[in-house]
C-alpha cells in the first residue's frame, strides 16, 4: 500500500520555507518594534542587524529554523523554529514569531503553529514540544492553548518590565496528545503518556471517551440530509470555597436571556479539554484546571435550527479574579450563586452539570 504523503510545509494560509537573505533583513526591521521584541521573549529589548538575526543562530543551537510566507502573495511575514533539541530525550523548544501587527490576529499564527508542530513530531520524529510565554501575552497563550499546549507551571515574577513583575508560563504538548487532537497517527507510543492518563483525576482515556460519546450522538441522529449539523460545545461549573458557582447572562443565541455556566464551542481540530480552558479564560479571565468529567448534555430546538452537544466539567479555579470579559456583547453579567439557591431562567444545557455538581457538592455532604 502506497504511504499517505501529507504536505508538511504548506498549511491553509501560510507555508513554512528556507529563510534566505532578504528576509534576514526583514527580520532586523521587525526588532525595531519595541512591542514586537517584548512580546518575543524576556532578554533586554535591543534592534538586531541581520547578522544577529536568521537560521545561522538556531542552527547554532542545534534547531531548526523555518520563514513563514503566505499563501496568497507569498510575503514574508515571520519565522518559526524548533531549537535547543535533544535528540537523547526526543524534545525540543518552540519559537514562533509574527512581525507586522497587521498580519496578527488573521490566522497566519495559529496556521503555522499547526505546522511547525506537525513537523517536530512527523518529521523528527520529536516526543515533547515546549515553549515558555509570558503572563501579560494573552493573545500568545490562547494560541498556544487552542493548538493543544498545556500549562505545566509558572515562574512566578520571573520577568519584570517597566516596574511590574510578571510570571513565566510554561507550556508543552506531548505526542500522543497532538495525535488524540489531530487524528493523525505516529511511529511511536511513549509510555509516559500512557502513565499520565492512569494517574490524573481528569484523564485523557476519559476525555476521549467524552468526546467519541458525543460524536456517537452525531451519528445516530440521522443529520445526513439535515441542512443544521450537531454541534459540539463545552461548559465550566466553576465552585468557590463557598459552594458559589460561576453563573453568566446570555445576551445571545444560543439560550438568549438565561443565566448559564460559562463556556463556548469546539472548533476544528480542538480537543474538548483544552476548548473549555480557553474559553473560561476568554469570556471570565479565569485560569482554570479540570477536575472531573460530569457530564454529556443535548439541546436539540428545531424551531431555531439548533442542535448542540455538551461536554460539562466539574473544574476550579486556579489563578484570577472574575471579571467579564465580554461585557456589551454576548454576557451581560457574571455572578457567584450558591449552588442551593440558583437564580432562574437557567440555559437547558446547564442544568444538567449544575445537578450533577449538586449531588457530587452538597447531597454527598449529607
Amino acid at each position: 500500500m502506497a504511504p499517505r504523503h501529507l504536505n508538511a510545509f504548506q498549511g491553509s494560509k501560510v507555508r513554512l520555507a528556507a529563510p534566505c537573505p532578504e528576509d534576514c533583513m526583514r527580520l532586523s526591521r521587525f526588532t525595531d518594534s519595541y512591542d514586537y521584541l517584548r512580546n518575543l521573549d524576556t532578554d533586554i529589548a535591543v534592534p538586531l542587524t541581520p547578522d544577529e538575526t536568521g537560521s545561522s543562530a538556531v542552527r547554532r543551537d542545534n534547531g531548526f529554523e523555518f520563514a513563514l510566507r503566505t499563501l496568497e502573495d507569498n510575503r514574508f511575514i515571520g519565522f518559526t523554529a524548533l531549537y535547543r533539541i535533544e535528540w537523547n530525550n526526543r524534545s525540543a523548544r518552540l519559537a514562533i514569531g509574527i512581525g507586522d501587527d497587521k498580519d496578527r490576529g488573521k490566522g497566519y499564527g495559529s496556521d503555522a503553529l499547526a505546522l511547525i508542530i506537525r513537523y517536530g513530531f512527523h518529521e523528527l520524529n520529536l516526543n515533547r514540544i515546549a515553549l515558555e510565554v509570558i503572563e501579560y501575552n494573552e493573545a500568545a497563550r490562547r494560541a498556544y492553548l487552542k493548538a493543544g499546549f498545556r500549562e505545566e507551571g509558572r515562574q512566578r515574577s520571573a520577568v519584570l518590565r517597566d516596574g511590574t513583575h510578571y510570571d513565566l508560563i510554561s507550556m508543552s504538548i506531548l505526542a500522543e496528545e497532538w495525535s488524540t487532537q489531530t487524528k493523525l497517527p505516529l511511529a511511536f507510543q511513549s509510555t509516559h503518556a500512557q502513565g499520565a492518563k492512569q494517574n490524573e483525576d481528569h484523564s485523557d482515556s476519559r476525555l476521549v471517551a467524552a468526546e467519541g460519546s458525543a460524536l456517537s450522538l452525531l451519528n445516530t441522529k440521522g443529520t445526513e440530509n439535515s441542512p443544521v449539523q450537531p454541534r459540539i460545545g463545552v461548559g465550566a461549573v466553576i465552585l468557590n470555597e463557598r459552594n458559589e458557582v460561576l453563573l453568566v447572562w446570555r445576551n445571545r443565541q444560543p439560550e438568549q436571556y438565561t443565566w448559564s455556566i460559562p463556556g463556548g464551542k469546539v472548533d476544528p481540530y480542538e480537543s474538548v479539554e483544552t476548548t473549555v480552558i480557553r474559553e473560561i479564560k476568554e469570556e471570565v479571565d479565569l485560569d482554570i484546571t479540570i477536575d472531573k468529567l460530569l457530564c454529556t448534555a443535548e439541546t436539540i430546538r428545531p424551531e431555531q435550527q439548533e442542535h448542540w452537544i455538551s461536554v460539562l466539567y466539574s473544574t476550579r479555579v486556579i489563578g484570577g479574579i472574575a471579571r467579564n470579559l465580554e461585557e456589551g456583547g454576548a454576557i451581560g453579567e457574571i455572578g457567584w450563586f450558591p449552588l442551593d439557591d440558583l437564580p432562574s431562567p437557567l440555559a437547558s444545557f446547564a442544568v444538567p452539570g449544575l445537578e450533577a455538581a449538586k449531588k457530587l457538592h452538597l447531597y454527598s455532604e449529607d
